[in-house]
């Protein structure tokens, strides 16, 4: 049975979370400014109705709009504070595997490390002498 899983990919660019993360931060800090305006509108229209049972209901309707809006937007200003931790993080994890797998203690020359194992190179195949005999 073949692995369902095998088409996957996970990719993470940094770079996205980070733009994410700031348009989230940005969004998020200007809707408390804008949820302001939910109010007045609401007690102007309640004033209207003064005596009426819905007066109440529309004052409160529009306070707790202005609650929920104004959660809303710190919840976007932390979610994006958090995307860009993660990117961050992402960066960092990928400097930290770069960096151990190289030879701390080898001079790099040219861009090029030193095999710390000292591999050697082996050629191509290498025919049998019974072929080179038959030759």
């Amino acid at each position: 049975m073949a692995d369902p899983d095998a088409g996957l990919e996970f990719k993470v660019k940094p770079a996205e979370l980070d733009g994410c993360g700031q348009s989230a931060q940005h969004i998020g800090g200007l809707i408390p400014g804008e949820t302001s305006k939910i109010t007045d509108p609401c007690s102007q229209a309640a004033g209207g109705l003064k005596g009426w049972l819905t007066a109440t209901a529309i004052t409160n309707c529009g306070t707790n709009w202005k609650t929920l809006l104004d959660k809303l937007g710190g919840d976007m200003g932390d979610v994006g504070t958090k995307l860009g931790t993660s990117a961050a993080y992402y960066r960092q994890a990928e400097q930290n595997a770069h960096n151990s797998m190289r030879n701390p203690s080898a001079s790099v020359a040219n861009g090029q490390e030193p095999d710390p194992f000292d591999t050697t190179f082996v050629p191509g195949p290498v025919k049998p002498s019974s072929a080179k005999a038959a030759e």
